[in-house]
């Protein structure tokens, strides 16, 4: 089932599934289904509309991104113990002529940015860096804690989790490595946070989400367009039908 499901949201994207609303209406032409075919071409504007127009990706984006508030570093200043701060991977390309920093996707630099302003204001924290990597190049927590030390963060207050490739396996590895009794904080996309701080839970710790990379703003994106088609709109809808997707799969 679980594997199903990941090429399934691998699969449902805006674009998939217009130019498969396009192919039936064209195979419903051919075959002299004329009722069916405009049928299906009304569906497939209806949901180009949808998808392309600010109203419907904005919503279910807030829906996910007012679950949990930006983080106040103030509320654990006089925390006794050390913190974890979990900066989830996000995805890099390793190229040896560029700094660290630039290697990130632009997704990672924001995660990375408000890791590092959290951990310039708690003295006891620890940056955790995770991500493993493909065709054996470096591991991306290797890139990442480049990037950090680049940017001034101590190497002894920054440990790497080299072998996970998704969020759950994330979760899994620092509870194997520091254990669930552990004080975290989560640093992750707004839209994710809700999926990643319930693999959190379930591996038994008690997680602080210090959400970023917020889609929604106030006051809101293009308010006086949001009836105007963009690619934008659409890309958010992908991201918002990923992590839906993601939360059906989670919960099984």
């Amino acid at each position: 089932m679980n594997i199903l499901l990941y090429h399934i949201k691998g699969l449902f994207t805006v674009l998939n599934v217009l130019l498969f609303l396009l192919l039936l209406a064209g195979l419903a032409a051919r075959f002299q289904k004329k009722r069916l075919s405009a049928r299906l071409v009304i569906t497939t504007v209806v949901f180009f509309l949808l998808c392309a127009t600010a109203y419907l990706p904005q919503y279910l984006a807030k829906q996910l991104e007012r679950q949990f508030q930006p983080f106040n570093p103030n509320t654990l200043k006089l925390h006794p113990g050390k913190i974890y701060i979990h900066l989830l991977g996000s995805g890099y390309g390793f190229d040896k002529r560029l700094p660290a920093t630039a290697q990130l996707a632009m997704v990672a630099q924001g995660r990375l940015i408000e890791a590092i302003r959290i951990y310039r204001q708690l003295d006891s924290s620890v940056l955790v860096c995770s991500g493993s990597t493909l065709l054996q190049l470096e591991t991306q927590a290797a890139v990442v804690k480049k990037a950090a030390q680049l940017l001034g963060v101590d190497s002894s207050r920054i440990i790497t989790l080299d072998t996970p490739t998704t969020t759950k396996e994330e979760a899994a590895a620092l509870a194997q490595r520091v254990g669930i009794k552990a004080s975290i904080i989560i640093v992750t996309d707004a839209l994710h946070m809700p999926r990643a701080y319930k693999f959190f839970s379930q591996q038994g710790f008690s997680p602080i989400a210090a959400p970023t990379n917020f889609k929604i703003l106030e006051p809101e994106n293009n308010i006086g367009l949001k009836w105007w088609p963009t690619i934008g709109n659409i890309g958010l809808t992908d991201m918002v039908l990923h992590e839906y997707m993601g939360n059906i799969k989670a919960a099984l």
